[in-house]
């Protein structure tokens, strides 16, 4: 599937990784974080960047994921992927990490089993063993064994493996780059271990190798104020590593470039709230020392929450992003859902000759969502007839057995509020209940019909990408499409409580005294348009057109999922008194704008040119006809449009 959009984050991403050839030893470049609910499409804008930038600099997507959190094992897996993933051939680059090793091999060994007076002689041998070649070699070759399936660029897509050969050619080339293309013989760690006695921070009377004795010591302590104590020396040594590597390259015009997934992953936030500190710290030295590291993180919005009070916050940036600081040391952008436009262009590759009437539909029931977007397509490009039938399609059988098609989408939202993307019933059945809440401030007063893990400061409540304004300063909200999916999930809840009675009932009950149109747009719901037309009606004389429309259009924006307005919608029969007029609307405005069971042009340009009808004739009885006749106006288009 071609990948679209998010143009003006790939360009700040990129303005993030180039560098100046004359400015080159300038202040760090801010992490970035890119945060969005399930399904967003971090993932893809990563792969996107790494397709754009391997080849051109030391680069590396870690997916940490991939090999489970140990907080008893003191290797630091995401560091380890790092250094192996950018130790891959670039032209003009022979990185290497002498530092970063001398720490893994240190860590992996157990000091405190021997006396004091023992383990400084442990140390010497231990390090005089990793100056030949063959035995460094070896240990690079376990550590890709254990650590290389994190880092994307050395493994063979689809397999769980690293591939022998691939195994030894990045061995080969790391060991090869610290002895300078020697192939016999030995070399010297040297000054690379007087290194852990100053750390690029200034530390004096500290002895470099009782410094990696502590390393050592302190790296399998769960404590977690030491465990940060030694994740900042190893990030430290990595950055050191780096930038004298660097610092042999002519006229280099960008930086390495680390693509973490799954940041939010305990083992992926450890490396970048280190790397944080290791700036700051270096930062408060009055040192100037160049910085050639770029870190891109995806996270679903835990990271940053999870920093509070640790770290300085991070800068929001939104597009368009041309006045971001890049002064900040970090900051997190929410990633946009897909365009309309974007849609389309998708859709090219399920037919190149339709993709604007395919692209609308789906657009129409996704509102954008990444991964609903390219899975619905990759459906429809299967069997064309889905698309007459979008209904259906979520109705069908999904891609995981047992679940169907919307039931699998709707289990992506949940997926992205757990760490580690796994699936909690009880948090699906929170979110088809919360879905029939307009605002977050809604939900939360449902939470006495949630499962009782299921609480206010549940993952359910917390993700603020999951609940977010749909534009700036607004209030809280969920997606489009969770909401539909969730909706449509109430909707068949039959024995299973709470049912849709319920919930809209308590939802109704929960209405502030001046909100109108909760109260009418629950109630629409609950009881059906003959509920609310009355109101209407009083207020269409009384309140200012402005007013009006803006009330109903809260009222409408919810598709009833159980099409209690068939009888208007599939009618023909034509509305005569304002009353009638206005329970056309109630009916037919969000069968057009949302309900994805109509899909035929030829009902969509009907359902137009009678919503045009209606606001025409309650123009006349309006206190302002204009507003009236604009939105006629709009549909009169839309109604030529679809012929």
């Amino acid at each position: 599937m071609v990948f679209v959009g998010r143009t003006d984050l790939l360009d700040l991403i990129d303005t993030l990784i180039e560098v100046p050839a004359a400015a080159a030893s300038e202040t760090p470049k801010p992490v970035l974080v890119v945060e969005g609910c399930g399904g967003s499409g971090r993932t893809a804008v990563l792969n996107h960047v790494l397709d754009k930038w391997q080849g051109h600099t030391p680069s590396v997507l870690v997916r940490p994921l991939e090999r489970p959190f140990d907080l008893n094992n003191p290797v630091r897996t995401v560091l380890a992927a790092i250094i192996l993933g950018l130790s891959i051939d670039i032209p003009g680059y022979a990185v290497a990490f002498p530092r970063t090793l001398i720490a893994q091999i240190v860590i992996a060994e157990d000091f405190d089993s021997l006396p004091p007076n023992q383990q400084l002689d442990r140390l010497h041998r231990l390090l005089n063993q990793y100056e030949r070649r063959a035995a460094l070699i070896g240990f690079v070759r376990n550590m890709i064994n254990f650590t290389g399936s994190l880092a994307t660029n050395i493994k063979v897509p689809g397999a769980d493996v690293i591939a022998p050969a691939v195994a030894n050619t990045v061995s080969d080339a790391m060991v090869g780059r610290l002895m300078g293309g020697r192939l016999l013989g030995r070399f010297t760690w040297g000054p690379k271990i007087a290194w852990f006695g100053h750390q690029d921070l200034g530390l004096r009377g500290v002895d470099a190798e009782r410094a990696l004795i502590g390393l050592s010591s302190n790296a399998r302590s769960i404590d977690p104020r030491t465990r940060r104590s030694v994740d900042d020396v190893l990030v430290g040594a990595l950055l050191a590593d780096l930038r004298l590597s660097v610092a042999k390259v002519r006229r280099r015009t960008s930086n390495a470039l680390v693509l973490i997934d799954d940041g939010d992953a305990p083992a992926a936030a450890s490396f970048t709230s280190a790397l944080l500190r290791v700036r700051q710290n270096i930062a408060a030295t009055g040192a100037r020392l160049s910085d050639p590291l770029t870190v891109i993180t995806a996270s679903s919005g835990v990271l940053s929450d999870d920093q509070a009070g640790q770290l300085p916050a991070p800068a929001v940036w939104s597009a368009p992003f041309a006045q971001a600081s890049s002064t900040a040391s970090w900051a997190r952008v929410r990633l946009p859902e897909l365009s309309e436009s974007d849609v389309r262009l998708m859709a090219k590759d399920v037919d190149p000759f339709q993709s604007e009437s395919i692209g609308e539909s789906i657009y129409r029931l996704t509102r954008g969502h990444a991964a609903a977007t390219e899975y619905l397509l990759r459906r429809i490009k299967l069997d064309r007839e889905l698309l007459g039938d979008l209904d259906g399609l979520l109705r069908s059988a999904g891609p995981e057995a047992g679940i169907t098609a919307e039931q699998y989408l709707l289990r992506i939202f949940v997926r992205g509020l757990s760490v580690n993307k796994l699936v909690r019933q009880e948090l699906v059945n929170g979110l088809v209940t919360v879905s029939a809440a307009r605002r977050k401030a809604e939900a939360l007063g449902l939470v006495t019909l949630l499962p009782a893990a299921v609480g206010h400061d549940s993952a359910l409540f917390k993700s603020r990408t999951l609940w977010a304004p749909a534009a700036q300063g607004g209030a809280e909200q969920l997606p489009a499409l969770a909401r539909l999916l969730g909706l449509r999930a109430l909707a068949a809840r039959t024995d299973q409580t709470p049912n849709w009675e319920r919930v809209f009932r308590q939802l109704s009950d929960g209405v502030g005294a001046g909100d109108a149109a909760s109260r009418l747009h629950h109630a629409r719901l609950l009881h059906g348009r003959d509920a609310v037309v009355a109101e209407l009606a009083e207020h269409l004389a009384e309140q200012s057109s402005a007013e009006w429309l803006t009330l109903f259009d809260a009222i409408v924006e919810t598709a009833d999922p159980a099409r209690r307005d068939a009888d208007l919608i599939d009618s023909d029969d034509r509305a005569r008194t304002p009353r009638e007029h206005i329970a056309v609307l109630l009916a037919l405005v969000p069968a057009f704008e949302s309900d994805i069971r109509v899909t035929a042009a030829e009902q969509k340009s009907t359902l137009c040119s009678r919503i045009a009808h209606s606001y025409e004739l309650l123009a006349d009885h309006a206190r302002d006809r204009t507003p009236f006749l604009l939105r006629a106006n709009r549909y009169r288009r839309l109604a030529d449009q679809f012929q």
